[in-house]
């Protein structure tokens, strides 16, 4: 059986001429080959990213329409798990549609698909993956295992004191941690009253957490393919937090993600 953690892995960048110097650095000493996916047939960040690994190898992903939601799923046909990406200039609509495109993912058999927003500095802490509900997915603690294993950190993990805690892909994140026990990466757990508050008042250099199936619909009117639109939904209004407040990394975990229905009528958005 393959491990769940690697140390170098396949991973695909959109626009990767939009990132920082620093971040850069960081996705190529990550990866074990870049599939580079563009909004803009006139730039190209192969050179970018073999100054800092001379012998990477890099892949052509090709153009997207210019949103995430295209991003995600051809990276998941190109066999990536991680798409790396530049901060949003929308934070809303970028985390709507990045939630569409986990969805479209599931629904073409790529259960897994994971977004790491990358700041254009690096911030030094150890890792952090929450759950602001209860609700979780192993594979949100196998990225936080594998990016600390990375750079030599522990990973914090960090549950709500009260509340059911139910975790997606259980057996994902039992095997990361016995293999990240190999590695010598350390897992303090910690149970908080209010999970997302702790990691953003923390000196934490990443965040991960999980989006499950997702509050919304789809227009009756709207052609196949439309995206749906999200509605109050208490792990993406967590992401859309840390997309604003946290300052290192943000990685969303899209665990086989589903669109479900509410019954009555919808709450309204947080707006941070």
């Amino acid at each position: 059986m393959t491990g769940v953690l690697e140390a170098t892995r396949r991973i695909a960048v959109l626009d990767g001429h939009r990132l920082s110097d620093r971040a850069v650095d960081r996705i190529a000493r990550a990866a074990t080959t870049l599939v580079l996916l563009s909004t803009d047939a006139l730039f190209d960040a192969t050179e970018r990213f073999r100054a800092v690994v001379p012998g990477l190898a890099i892949e052509d992903g090709g153009l997207v329409r210019g949103d995430v939601r295209e991003a995600i799923v051809s990276a998941a046909e190109r066999g990536c798990v991680l798409l790396a990406v530049p901060e949003p200039l929308r934070r809303r609509r970028f985390l709507h549609l990045a939630v569409n495109g986990a969805i479209d993912a599931a629904d073409r058999g790529h259960p897994t698909v994971a977004v790491i927003v990358m700041r254009p500095h690096e911030v030094p802490g150890d890792v952090a993956v929450l759950s602001n509900t209860g609700e979780a997915s192993g594979w949100g603690l196998a990225f936080a295992l594998e990016i600390a294993m990375r750079r030599g950190v522990s990973v914090a993990r960090v549950l709500p004191k009260k509340g059911l805690y139910v975790r997606r892909a259980a057996e994902v994140g039992h095997r990361a941690d016995v293999e990240a026990g190999g590695y010598g990466v350390k897992v303090r757990r910690r149970k908080v009253a209010r999970p997302l508050e702790t990691v953003l008042r923390g000196q934490y250099g990443v965040a991960v957490h999980s989006v499950l199936d997702v509050i919304g619909r789809r227009s009756t009117r709207a052609g196949d393919g439309a995206p749906a639109r999200i509605q109050h939904d208490a792990n993406v209004d967590a992401v859309l937090w840390l997309l604003r407040f946290f300052r290192g990394d943000v990685v969303l975990v899209g665990d086989t993600v589903r669109l479900r229905e509410r019954r009555g009528a919808a709450a309204p958005p947080a707006t941070p």
